[in-house]
Parts: C-alpha cells; structure tokens; sequence
C-alpha cells in the first residue's frame, strides 16, 4: 500500500495518507484517502486499458449533457487512469452525500431516481461513442450447459446446506423455464440503440439532502442496450426484491411513471422490454457459476432475490403487467 501511495501523490500532485479500506462493491476493490480533501481511488476489475477508457468516455459524455457524474480526476500525465503492479486505477474527488438505504426510499428520492434514468437515456439515445460493449442476448444451449455444470457440482455435495438447497432449487426452475421459452431475443425487436449506464440501481447514486439525486456513479457496466432493459432491471432491483407486496408495488410504479414522465414509451414497447429482462435473468446463473464454478463466494447473498423476481415473474407476467402499466 505504502508503493501505491507514493504512485499516487507522484501521478497527482497530493500528499496522501491514511488509506481506510471501502466495504461496499463486489467486483472491484476500493479505498478512501485524506489528503488536503478527501479522495476515492477504485481499482478496475478490468485488465484491459480500452474498456476503462470506453467506460471514462461514457462518464465525460453524460457529464458532458448535465447528468451529475463523478468524474475521474485527471493526473499530471494528462491521464484519467493509471497503471500499478497489475492493476488499473482512477482517483476521484469524495462525495459526502447519502446513499438510502433500500426498502426506506421517500416518494421524492423515487421520483428524482426515476426521472434521472429517463435523462440518462435520453441522452443515451443521441450517443455515437465508439463503445464496443453490447447488450448480450441469451444463448439457450449454453445456458442450460452451464446449469449441468452447476447441478453436476452440488451432486458431489454429501451434505448440502441450505444455500446448497435454494441453488438447486433455482436451477431446476430456470431449466424448466429456460426449456419451454421459445422466444428469441430478435423477435422482441428491441435494438441496442441506446448508451445506458449499465448498472442502475439505488446503491450507484447519492442523494442530497432534499432527497433528490445528487450524484451518478459506477459506470463500469456501460453499454449500448435497449434502453427498457435496463429501466426494469433498475425498477425490479431497487423495489422488487422482497415481498411484492403493495407497499413495493406503489414505489415501483411510481419509479416507472417518474421515467415516463421524462421519456415517454408506448405500452407495447414497455411490455416488450419486461419480456426481454424476464428472459434475460432465467437464462442467467451468475451467482451460482460463481458458487459452485469459480468456488466464490462474494456474491451468494443475491440468490434468494433473484430466485424470489423469477419465480414471481413466471407465475404472475400478465398480472404484474396490468399493475405496473
């Protein structure tokens, strides 16, 4: 850590110290430091300098249209990004604001989460950014290999626990969907014509304290997509993981109409996209590939909510249609 910082007061100019160590992320490795302000450095899961750079680019775009994005703090070599000891990092400015809890948002911070992705993709649509990323549409084949895998792996198990048990119960439910779903992702003629964020959810953005959004961060999922894909992924995420009941019911359909308000959609496309993000996540097994594949354990704690939207969304599509829309 000592070499790390000492790279960095070098690069940017500061005098660094204290590095406390950021809990929060799965997939990248962050810290804080003090300084003459505090700083936020994250070190890139990516190996490769042209996806950060994609992901950069999106970043100054969004900026660039009036979303406010944390931008990375360019360094004495003219760079927004750095090479050390086999790793890929960016320093950035510390924000202060809060991040609300999930479950607990106010009808202001819906409304302002909502109307933020409408701006996202509105923007997002008159992009022509060179970003090679692009929505991936499922393969049915090498889902259902990959499920084998998984199953073949908690057989060796003598002893399964209970995680064990809801991994085997998610398996089989999304191979039995997975084997009846005859529709392909052509057929939804939903193209990727829009730069989206990639991960929109509550725990990427700050809120001030009038509860409005201050702050877009975490970017590093951008790609051209339809633009529905990402606004149900957002909307089941954020409100949709728990109980389906009322309450959540009321906070998503006012997240929806908040976006609607900004980027209006014909219903037939709106029911197109909940049919392409339904598709997409039966077909998806990352949490147990990482379980039982990668022998990683990082991410286990999303497996009963992705059981809980599945399952609720094959047994009740049409229904949730007609309350959401």
């Amino acid at each position: 850590m000592e070499n790390l910082i000492s790279e960095i007061n070098s690069l940017y100019s500061l005098q660094l110290h204290s590095p406390e160590k950021v809990n929060k992320g799965f997939l990248s490795e962050n810290h804080i430091f003090q300084g003459d302000n505090k700083y936020f450095l994250k070190r890139y899961r990516f190996d490769k300098q042209d996806r950060i750079e994609e992901i950069h680019s999106a970043k100054r775009y969004f900026a660039d249209g009036g979303i406010p994005v944390i931008l990375p703090i360019t360094n004495t070599k003219g760079n927004t990004l750095f090479f050390f000891e086999n790793g890929y990092f960016a320093l950035f400015p510390f924000v202060s604001d809060i991040q609300l809890e999930r479950g607990y948002l106010t009808d202001t911070a819906v409304i302002s989460f909502g109307e933020m992705l409408g701006r996202i993709h509105l923007l997002g649509k008159a992009s022509t950014l060179p970003i090679k990323e692009k929505f991936k549409a499922w393969d049915k084949e090498k889902a259902l290999k990959k499920i084998d895998l998984i199953y073949n792996e908690i057989n060796k198990l003598t002893d399964l626990t209970e995680f064990d048990r809801l991994a085997l119960h998610n398996i089989e439910t999304k191979k039995r969907l997975i084997q009846n779903n005859t529709i392909k992702y052509e057929d939804l003629g939903l193209p990727c014509d829009h730069l989206i964020h990639g991960d929109y959810l509550d725990h990427n953005v700050f809120f001030g304290v009038d509860n409005k959004v201050s702050f877009v961060f975490d970017f590093e999922k951008t790609d051209y997509s339809p633009r529905t894909y990402e606004l149900f992924r957002s909307l089941m995420v954020t409100f949709l993981s728990n109980n389906f009941d009322e309450q959540e019911f009321e906070k998503a359909k006012l997240y929806l109409m908040s976006y609607l308000s900004v980027y209006p959609t014909s219903k037939d496309e709106l029911l197109r996209g909940l049919k392409l993000y339904y598709l997409k996540i039966i077909h998806r097994t990352w949490v147990e590939g990482e379980h039982y594949l990668e022998k990683k354990d990082r991410v286990d704690l999303f497996l009963l909510n992705d059981l809980q939207r599945i399952k609720y969304l094959s047994e009740n599509f049409e229904e949730f249609q007609e309350k959401l829309f």
